[in-house]
């Protein structure tokens, strides 16, 4: 019995010196406690939906904005154009409708100085407008 334990410590000991360890991951950044790896490839969902901003009952333009410590540094946001067609003869409704932007939360991570640490936090940006049915007394 004892002989078995030794060859079987024997043999683990070899074993395990014979392993050849991982190396241990890169150290964070200098006064970042942490690293984030993510990746640039953008992968749209929306194709086929071109020109969607000028088919709307309530179209928009897109303006950019650009912030060169940001990721993305650049955001796409909706402006409404104010006015909403009517469905069935497609003139514009001005008195029972208003168009109004559709915002959707996006993450951005905000650079800290010049190095390489960043700040994640959230953004609401106009992604769309719609039209919704003019305020009154009654609503």
């Amino acid at each position: 019995m004892k002989l078995l334990l030794v060859c079987c410590s024997a043999l683990w000991v070899v074993v395990s010196s014979s392993r050849v360890s991982e190396p241990p991951p890169p150290p964070p950044p200098p006064a970042c406690d942490s690293m984030l790896a993510f990746s640039s490839e953008v992968s749209s969902s929306s194709e086929g939906n071109g020109n969607i901003h000028r088919r709307s009952l309530s179209p928009w333009s897109w303006r950019s904005s650009t912030v060169t410590n940001r990721i993305p540094s650049t955001l796409w946001e909706a402006e409404c154009s104010g006015v909403c067609s009517s469905p069935s003869t497609g003139q514009t409704d001005g008195h029972n409708l208003n168009s109004v932007p559709v915002y959707q939360n996006v993450l951005v991570l905000n650079r800290l100085g010049g190095g390489r640490c960043y700040t994640a936090s959230y953004r609401s940006v106009a992604v769309g407008c719609t039209c919704v049915w003019a305020k009154s007394n009654h609503n």
